[in-house]
């Protein structure tokens, strides 16, 4: 799994699927087969981009339509493992020769652009050295995509929809399977995970157990408290001390968490901080030229 980047190019052919029509009925989820040498490196929360190539449908396959042009008509998400098929005759297909089993996974689509593709004559006029096979194509199913290529073409159509996911997180070994279950997911995807966590059931209990007190405050003597919400509640915000985009073990843990005020959590983001020592229950921090410790919360018990 490490050799591969966590994200891929799904290449498409029209003379074989009408993806206009797929795309045009704005349907969310399918499953795209790939190549058996690459059947081991999927895993749930990589992130892809379907390619178009040489539209070559005959005028009867066309039937009315236009053809389409090189380019990248979608951005999807790589749902889980790839399985082990049945193959049969799907919506929208132009060839009928198939059977027998081929290796599928399943995708999500974020972003369809059949109204705005990425045309690949457009981004092979710009000094970027893209991806070669996301230029050139490939006579392949699927194939790794080099990382700042797949971020450059995010970049252009506005990045990623804010929808996540409807888990339910409750506790600690909810944190710890979600962990498990996003353990080979691409940075783009773990940090909407570590944003939900953020703004969740999980993050309120944790700003209960703090006394809804910006640690940092606290541990450096000012007023720890912001101001109170219609609820009686203090206003405060969760931060996650090692970037849960960083990929390390154990960052969507409750010991990986302090409450903070909306002015240091800036400061964690943008100024200058130093993160000393960071362990199950200290954090010492040198902030504002000082190093201060903090008592930190492993536990939402």
């Amino acid at each position: 799994m490490k050799d591969f980047s966590g994200y891929w190019i799904f290449f498409c052919n029209p003379k074989r699927w009408n993806i206009d029509d797929f795309l045009k009925a704005k349907n969310v989820y399918d499953t795209f087969t790939v190549r058996d040498w690459h059947k081991d490196q999927f895993a749930k929360g990589q992130l892809g981009l379907v390619r178009v190539g040489h539209d070559n449908r005959t005028t009867k396959q066309l039937n009315g339509r236009e053809k389409l042009q090189r380019g990248i008509y979608a951005v999807v998400e790589v749902l889980g493992e790839a399985e082990l098929k049945e193959e049969t005759v799907p919506d929208y297909w132009n060839d009928e020769d198939l059977g027998g089993k081929r290796y599928r996974v399943n995708i999500k689509y974020l972003k369809n652009l059949i109204e705005r593709p990425i045309l690949i004559k457009d981004i092979k006029s710009e000094s970027y050295n893209y991806d070669k096979h996301l230029i050139d194509g490939f006579q392949s199913s699927t194939m790794p995509l080099e990382p700042n290529s797949f971020r450059r073409i995010l970049n252009k159509v506005g990045g990623m929809n804010s929808e996540f996911f409807k888990h339910k997180l409750e506790t600690e070994t909810d944190l710890i399977n979600l962990e498990k279950e996003y353990e080979h997911a691409v940075p783009e995807i773990i940090e909407r995970v570590s944003n939900y966590i953020e703004r969740g059931r999980i993050a309120e209990k944790f700003k209960k157990k703090t006394g809804f007190k910006c640690q940092i405050c606290g541990a450096i003597g000012e007023d720890p408290y912001v101001f109170e919400k219609e609820n009686g509640d203090y206003y405060i915000e969760v931060h996650h001390i090692d970037a849960v985009s960083n990929l390390n073990k154990g960052s969507l843990g409750i010991s990986n968490l302090i409450t903070v005020c909306p002015n240091h959590h800036r400061q964690l983001h943008y100024g200058k901080v130093d993160v000393l020592e960071n362990n199950e229950d200290k954090l010492k921090l040198k902030i504002d030229g000082k190093e201060k410790l903090i008592n930190k919360i492993s536990s939402l018990l």
